[in-house]
Formats: C-alpha cells, structure tokens, sequence
C-alpha cells in the first residue's frame, strides 16, 4: 500500500486534518478532513492551492511557514466554523510547507456556553445577595429594634435564602442530568400519580383563583421512567403556567395517546410567548422581557431542567404560544405498555 494512501486510512477518523503543500505551492497531501475544513475540492492533490480557489489566509499563511523556522498558527472563524490552522515549513522528503487544520466550533461554543452560565449565576444571586446585604445592615443600624419592621426585613431576607438555594439544587439536578450520572429507571409511571406533583402548587393557585381542569382518560396508559424526575417536570410546567396566568384564568392539563406515545399537555389562558423568544425558552436562565417585568420568581433552570428530563427518557417537549392568548406545553413520552409489547 502506497505511504500517501496508508497515511491517508490512519487520518480518515481524525478531528484533526493534514495538508502537505511543495515549495511550488502544488498539494502534495490532502487527508479528506483537511479537504472539509479547507473547503477544498477532492480532486485538489496535484493542483496549486491558488487554482483551487483556496482561501486567501491559508495562500499567505503558506507564505509565512515558508520563510520561517517557527510554526505559524491562525484562528479563522467563518459564517459556520471556526478552525485552528497551525502550518510549519518542512524539508524531507522535499521542501514545503505541512499544516494541520482542526475544527474548533464545538469547543469555541462550549467555552462560551461555560462564560454564559458563569455570567448568569453570578447575576442570579447578585441580586438577592445584594438585598440581604441591605436588609441586615439595616437591622444592625437599629430596625432590630422596630418589631413589626425586624420581622418584615427577616421574613424577606428568608425568602432570599429560599430562592437561591432552590437555585443551587436546580444546578445540582441539572448538572447531572447533563452528565447522565443518574440514569433513569425504567418504570411503568401511570399519569394520575404524576398529577400529584401539582398539590403543592394549590397555595399559587388558590391565590390566583385560577381554575384548574384535569382531561385525563381513566384507560390512558402508564409511561415508561422515572416518576420522581416526571413529576418535576409536570409540576414545574404548571408553576410556569400560573406565574404567567392572570387571577381567574385557567389551567388544563391533558393527556392523551398518540402512537405509542402519552402526550402530556399543560395550556394555559396566560400572556403568551412572542414568536422570537419561543427558541430559547429552553436554555439555562433564559427568561423572557414579560419574566423579568412580573415578580421575578424562578431561577429560569426549570425549563431547562423539563427538557433534559425528556430526553432522559427518550421524549419531546415542544411549546406552542401566541401572546395574549396563553400558551401549551406539549410533552411526549413512550408508553409503558407500548414498550413492552415491541419486546415481547
């Protein structure tokens, strides 16, 4: 087997791509990943780089590793990619210049997913760290000694405390679920012991006065998973529905078999979600304008967490809004009976 083609199996798996360019300027080696990240076309080997319509730094970077000893590295970033093009002349078995190209986009978002959530963490708990800051200096400058003011001041700072530490145990679940160190286990869930997660919620809704309607089939079909992680999911979907539903609204939670599926459905009568912000409900602290104008409630992870959650156990979740009118929630899980039957 020839050394180019040998060379050329060993590079087909690598993330890391090879070009071998002569002092003429002529592609002496071109590994298929190279040829991807480059965007160069297969039948480039043998060809000048500028005749094939090659991109203008990698022409002046070949310049530059040629009339040096050193190894030139280069960040590109493109419309879709971002690469780390390293290039070092060479003088066996000919002079010319060898460069090595990798994609780095996955990465690059990585590391600006990791500046993200550092950023918003570090907001999240500037603000009620702030508060109770105020609040205690201001009990040690003498409202300790106003009783109904004191009470007021260690009530709000005990809220203050709640909040963020349901913060720092939605980043402990959603990490691992991130990390799959709690894999799911595979029970037959019925739906009636999901429902049970939103007796918490009463107080809230109570309040609010909404009304609250169940649409559940008494023959619908157990789900396949892990009850404790469901019904987290299904209770933070009605706590968001409730924070966005005006007094006396409704509330209805549904569901329904749909192709071996249970479809589970939470549709309220709320503000609704504009049509740009319905992309990103889903991300880590995301919240939308009309989020952050209302009461500030929620740490903007239960959403995040709901949707990992859903993928644990192979489902979808999808939103469905128009402002004004209220919003649904759609959550679609493999049935239990359904599963067992296809492996019967």
């Amino acid at each position: 087997m020839p050394l180019a083609q040998a060379l050329a199996e060993v590079l087909e798996g690598s993330e890391e791509g090879l070009l071998l360019v002569d002092e003429d300027g002529v592609i002496r080696f071109a590994s298929a990943t190279a040829l991807r990240h480059l965007d160069l076309r297969d039948g480039a080997v043998g060809c000048a780089v500028t005749e094939c319509h090659a991109d203008f730094r990698l022409v002046r970077m070949l310049a530059a590793a040629g009339s040096t000893d050193e190894v030139v590295e280069r960040h590109w970033t493109s419309a879709d990619r971002e690469l780390s093009v390293r290039a070092r002349g060479v003088s066996r078995p000919g002079r010319g210049v060898l460069v090595w190209v990798r994609n780095e986009t996955r990465v690059r978002h990585l590391e600006k997913m990791r500046r993200d959530f550092i950023s918003n963490v570090s907001h999240e708990l500037r603000t009620p760290l702030a508060a109770m800051r105020v609040m205690a200096e201001t009990l040690l400058a003498g409202a300790l000694e106003d009783g109904p003011a004191a009470q007021e001041f260690v009530n709000r700072i005990g809220l203050e405390v709640e909040q963020m530490t349901q913060m720092v145990e939605e980043l402990l679940e959603l990490s691992a679920l991130e990390g799959e160190q709690h894999p799911m286990p595979d029970e037959a869930v019925p739906v009636v012991d999901l429902l049970i997660a939103i007796d918490r919620l009463r107080p809230l809704i109570d309040e609010k006065q909404i009304n609250l309607v169940f649409d559940v089939p008494d023959d619908i079909p157990p789900i396949r998973g892990d009850v404790a992680h469901l019904q987290h999911v299904l209770r933070n979907l009605v706590h968001n529905a409730v924070k966005f539903t005006s007094a006396r609204g409704t509330i209805t939670v549904a569901a329904a078999t749909c192709d071996g599926t249970v479809e589970l459905r939470c549709t309220d009568t709320g503000v609704g979600i504009r049509s740009d912000d319905l992309p990103r409900i889903f991300e880590r602290f995301w919240k939308a304008d009309s989020s952050r104008r209302r009461d500030g409630e929620g740490s903007g992870l239960g959403l995040a967490i709901a949707r990992h959650v859903v993928a644990a156990h192979h489902g979808t979740i999808r939103v469905e809004s128009e402002v004004g009118r209220g919003t649904t929630f759609v959550v679609a899980l493999p049935a239990w009976i359904e599963v067992r039957s296809a492996t019967a």
